[in-house]
């Protein structure tokens, strides 16, 4: 056999013969799980927007202080069962939701409407301890509990509980600070009492740190309770400070 043939019968050989597939790296299966991972997550996420989206419609238009019909609020309230319910954490969705049964609650009448009044408590209630178990570290959470424990009875050590963690989360937060000012002002002494260093810490705060323009109008009025805290607190300010609250409505030396 000539060296022609024997070199094109080897070449005949090593083309028929069988190639063995190459395995995927690891590094590209993880890429291609992670991909896959993603895609189901995003899915997943649009499909709750799309479910919630009434919640996010009505609680923009509640923010924006635009009229709700009752009955589109008697619709929203099965929703925010239903984020209850399905255990949604999603933050968006736990604080739209958290906008609408506050909501319902502030427009209930417990005079005229007890049964309705009694109904919209209950569900801010079960609906903000959910909201706090999705977002333990999210100090408004805390407060708008404590608001509704205060709105349903005035229980002193719970609502001094709730009220001190959402300032052990929002020590010196601005807003966090002015809101709990504005609800420090409507409890009595004795939840004050129980709450005495956090009430001590945002009032010292708030006047020696905050924007008297907002500080002095938000102390215009001061109730019994809190007013030794103010008048406390006030005394260690400067000359300078005080000429500052007094400009905007809060005029320290002629507390009574």
């Amino acid at each position: 056999m000539s060296q022609r043939a024997k070199t094109s019968r080897k070449t005949q050989q090593r083309a028929t013969a069988p190639t063995a597939l190459s395995l995927p790296s690891p590094l590209s299966v993880l890429f291609v799980l992670t991909a896959i991972t993603l895609l189901a997550f995003a899915i997943a996420d649009i499909r709750q927007s799309a479910r919630f989206a009434d919640i996010f419609f009505v609680a923009e238009r509640l923010e924006q202080s635009e009229q709700i019909s009752p009955d589109t609020l008697a619709r929203t309230a099965v929703i925010t069962d239903t984020i209850v319910s399905g255990d949604y954490c999603r933050s968006d969705i736990a604080m739209a939701g958290t906008t609408l049964v506050l909501n319902r609650l502030d427009t209930a009448n417990e005079i005229t409407g007890y049964e309705a009044w009694a109904r919209a408590a209950d569900d801010a209630e079960r609906y903000m301890r959910h909201a706090v178990s999705c977002m333990p570290s999210e100090s408004n959470l805390w407060l708008r509990l404590a608001v509704v424990r205060a709105v349903i009875a005035q229980e002193p050590k719970s609502i001094a509980r709730l009220m001190t963690m959402s300032t052990r989360l929002a020590p010196a937060d601005d807003v966090a600070l002015l809101a709990r000012l504005y609800f420090w002002d409507r409890l009595n002494i004795t939840t004050l009492d129980n709450a005495r260093t956090s009430v001590e810490s945002d009032v010292n705060l708030l006047l020696k740190l905050g924007d008297p323009r907002k500080v002095g109008p938000a102390l215009t009025r001061i109730s019994a309770a809190l007013l030794p805290y103010v008048k406390t607190a006030g005394s260690k300010l400067t000359s300078e400070k005080k000429n500052s609250l007094a400009w905007f409505g809060l005029n320290i030396d002629k507390l009574p």
